[in-house]
């Protein structure tokens, strides 16, 4: 079971610092751009420690890495960053809105036990890149504090096993990005307790943040391995994590759309694809076209929307041979794996039709992506694209089937919506 703590974050004062100008998205979805914006909006904005700016001139004593250690002491220093007193668990609410629609998400901030993925405590659902894992590495080094929190969801093992109420003390309520940030305190015994046990009686899933996850891991094993001692409860055995219920209301994951230039594209596409699907054309009348196809596509578990595998035209793709398909699937993926929308398009349509296999993949460019449907439509429109396949987010249940099963999603199989912000809560080890 989860060893789930509550802990003492290091965050900012809003006298000294507004926190929705503090506040940035997580590491691995900013662009340069966006860096340079965020370190515009503010001198405190978090930026600077968890993605800071490389210089021509950086050295082994003076880089991004070491920057963010000084800013980091500086900002702690001066008041700006303060630690809470006493341990607690911190209650996250974001309120956004999607297509029209408004969401709450609810997410708890706590400290949990890093485990091997092989103990099933902790279960991940996709692998992760090495070099993304050494810049988290030199960062942590650097730093010595966890910057950015590991977003993961739990779900109890007795579904009538349910959260008890957690009512905390308000620390930040604020606007930032066209989103509302509510973060509130439970530092009552009895209410952490109730939290504890409850998250101990669930299974635990990273959603966002594998790449954080293993750093972790490592750098734990460094400090072990260097300590003349080692208890087994120093702060290194802990990653911060931002938990969600698996069935929070607010839990909104999108599709991510793919973008074709592929090394071939044959002429009779349509017909090798009635092999395993049904095919309808359906209109491609502009916008309200897309976005017809789209809902079309993503009604049934079992359908793909695809633009421009004839001019102008959309046609609707719906799996009638599975079994087929997943003869073309790697044997020792598990029954969920092959199951997954992005798995039988893979295997069934892009490594078959267009010469797009798992080299090519890793390789890229012959694939991107985007989760704007019109978007993936101008592209091919405007001929930065080939064709596109319009797909439906990946549900839940099926990321915690594949991590149940030990297996690991194909890349750019989900996309949790929006990320949990950096720069809410941070938890120096020191």
């Amino acid at each position: 079971m989860a060893d789930v703590r509550p802990f003492r974050a290091l965050r900012y004062d809003a006298a000294l610092a507004d926190p929705a100008l503090t506040i940035a998205p997580p590491y691995d979805v900013i662009s340069a751009d966006q860096q340079a914006a965020l370190y515009a909006r503010s001198d405190h904005n978090i930026v600077r420690i968890e993605y800071g700016e490389g210089h021509l001139g950086d050295t082994d004593g003076d880089n991004r890495y070491t920057r963010a250690a000084g800013d980091l002491r500086a900002w702690t220093a001066a008041g700006v960053l303060t630690r809470d007193r006493e341990p607690a668990v911190c209650v996250y609410r974001q309120t956004f809105v999607w297509e029209g629609r408004q969401y709450t998400r609810t997410a708890y901030f706590a400290a949990v036990r890093l485990e091997a993925w092989d103990t099933g405590i902790v279960k991940p659902h996709e692998h992760t890149l090495s070099g993304a894992k050494a810049d988290r590495l030199e960062l942590l080094r650097a730093t010595r504090a966890q910057i950015s929190p590991v977003y993961s969801l739990f779900r109890a093992r007795d579904r009538h096993d349910r959260m008890p109420e957690m009512a905390g003390s308000p620390l930040f309520d604020f606007e930032a990005d066209g989103q509302h940030h509510m973060l509130t305190a439970l530092t009552d015994a009895s209410t952490v307790a109730a939290f504890v046990e409850h998250i101990a009686a669930c299974d635990v899933y990273i959603a966002d943040g594998h790449h954080r996850y293993e750093t972790a891991l490592t750098y734990r094993d460094e400090c072990s391995a260097r300590a003349r001692s080692w208890s087994g409860d120093e702060p290194e055995n802990f990653v911060v994590m931002a938990l969600t219920d698996h069935a929070d209301p607010g839990l909104l994951v999108l599709p991510t759309h793919r973008l074709l230039t592929p090394p071939q594209f044959p002429q009779d596409a349509l017909s090798r694809l009635a092999q395993h699907f049904r095919i309808e054309e359906v209109t491609a009348d502009g916008v309200p076209g897309v976005a017809a196809a789209l809902q079309a596509a993503t009604a049934s578990d079992t359908r793909f929307g695809t633009i421009g595998l004839t001019p102008g035209a959309i046609h609707l793709l719906e799996l009638t041979d599975r079994a087929g398909i997943e003869t073309l699937m790697p044997a020792d993926q598990p029954t969920a794996w092959k199951r997954l929308d992005v798995s039988v398009l893979q295997y069934g349509v892009l490594a078959p039709l267009f010469g797009i296999d798992d080299a090519a993949l890793h390789a890229g460019g012959a694939v991107a992506y985007t989760q704007d449907a019109v978007a993936a439509a101008d592209a091919v429109a405007e001929g930065h694209s080939q064709v596109a396949f319009l797909l439906r987010a990946t549900p839940v249940d099926q990321v915690l089937a594949v991590a149940d099963a030990q297996g690991r999603m194909p890349q750019k199989s989900t996309y949790f919506y929006p990320k949990i912000p950096t720069g809410l809560v941070l938890d120096p080890f020191d």
